[in-house]
């Protein structure tokens, strides 16, 4: 399924508990990218609106998590900051065959698009 999605409950609470994306996320494209965010964030604002457009990249599956809104707030967020080691907003994971490729925080949708295609 090509385009963006939020993560489910079930992906959020897998990544926590096993420090990592589970397979139905790192391995649902040829190029993943995991966008984790905080809803008052200026910068997801900008991103939020190039993301959408992405949509009719067949080959691109972006996955979105708003976790300052989610119950499971303040376990993401270690696992953010102190397993995964970084404490920006946004915090975007790129995948490429089922390992991570690349990492960054906010970009534009140029930076965004060079990423997954280097990656």
């Amino acid at each position: 399924m090509p385009g963006h999605r939020n993560l489910s409950e079930q992906q959020v609470q897998f990544a926590i508990q096993n420090g990592e994306f589970g397979d139905d996320v790192i391995s649902s494209n040829s190029r993943i990218a995991v966008i984790m965010t905080q809803d008052w964030c200026s910068q997801w604002t900008v991103i939020r609106n190039w993301v959408s457009v992405l949509n009719k990249d067949p080959d691109i599956d972006i996955y979105i998590f708003i976790y300052n809104t989610s119950a499971y707030f303040t376990a993401f967020l270690e696992l953010k900051e102190r397993k995964w080691g970084n404490g920006l907003i946004p915090y975007i994971r790129y995948y490429k065959d089922r390992k991570l490729a690349a990492e960054s925080n906010y970009v534009t949708r140029d930076e965004f698009l060079d990423i997954l295609k280097r990656s």
